[in-house]
């Protein structure tokens, strides 16, 4: 199942009941760090304190991933430590390039409390405690944010970031990715025929399709009216040339309500592989999407390669 946008919204780091300085107890509420400052992919993620210790940065080991380029591999590290009859957080900077900054003032290591706002990088993080009803309000505002309506995909901007953020793990991990770019064939004529609010119903109805085709990790987002971009993690082109037939397949069982003239449900779409036929996002986008202007030009309901 692909994911939803609001998964990506929270990653867990559940909190015990913590007695903080001066002689505070702030009860049941988990303990947080939420973004409140940052790129598209982290901004308003919500992450819960779950153990003694935890470490930030960008390396894909931590507890806390950021994906900023202004934030160190092992950024730095917070602890929840005892004095006495208190239990405090501090937070320690690992010898960063660019420093960790409790509420603007530059630091090695300090105490911080509910309401501290902590920057690393291009970053801001406020620390604070939540209950249920805020976690949910947070989880709402990033859905809105980053959600096509419509499809309950993820919305145009959101999926150029994202793939922004696989060329850069790509690139610095020499791993691979494909994209598969779709579009609906003759939607206007669908749009024209059986009226917008049956087109509308049959995107939906596509969107299903898409979405139970895909694994957890595959990205599908709303590129334009009736273009789907979709992006496979861990996936060759060998690979996203099934992944795009048998969506392709799928959707051409969809059964259109009868009208004076038939309009048969089919896509187009063009695949293409990072490093094989770009190596850098736009690059690999125009090449993909003059694939899929191949695929219209061949007669529809094909989905085409890249040229390299």
């Amino acid at each position: 199942m692909n994911k939803k946008a609001g998964d990506t919204a929270q990653i867990r780091f559940k909190a015990q009941e913590h007695k903080f300085g001066k002689n505070q107890v702030y009860g049941e509420n988990d303990l947080v760090f939420t973004v409140i400052k940052g790129n598209e992919l982290d901004f308003g993620k919500t992450y819960y304190l779950t153990k003694k210790s935890i470490m930030i940065g960008r390396d894909k080991h931590v507890d806390l991933l950021i994906e900023d380029q202004g934030v160190s591999q092992q950024h730095c590290r917070v602890d929840i430590k005892k004095y006495d009859e208190m239990e405090l957080v501090i937070i320690t900077d690992l010898s960063s390039t660019n420093g960790t900054y409790v509420n603007g003032e530059m630091i090695r290591q300090a105490e911080i409390n509910p309401g501290d706002r902590i920057e690393i990088g291009e970053t801001i993080l406020r620390f604070g405690f939540s209950d249920e009803i805020e976690e949910d309000y947070h989880a709402r505002l990033f859905s809105i944010a980053t959600t096509d309506s419509l499809t309950g995909f993820f919305n145009k901007r959101f999926i150029m970031t994202e793939l922004e953020n696989q060329s850069r793990i790509a690139k610095r991990n020499n791993r691979i990715f494909s994209i598969f770019l779709l579009d609906i064939d003759n939607f206007k004529e669908i749009n024209d025929t059986l009226g917008h609010i049956a087109g509308d119903d049959y995107l939906k109805k596509i969107a299903e399709i898409i979405r139970s085709s895909l694994r957890e990790q595959d990205l599908a987002g709303r590129f334009g009216g009736d273009e789907i971009l979709i992006i496979l993690p861990e996936t060759d082109i060998l690979g996203a040339m099934q992944v795009a037939n048998r969506i392709r397949g799928e959707i051409g069982k969809i059964s259109l309500p009868s009208s004076p003239r038939l309009v048969k449900a089919t896509i187009s779409g063009g695949i293409g592989q990072f490093g094989i036929h770009g190596n850098y996002p736009e690059v690999l986008l125009k090449k993909t999407d003059d694939a899929l202007m191949s695929a219209k030009r061949q007669g529809k309901n094909l989905v085409v390669e890249a040229a390299e």
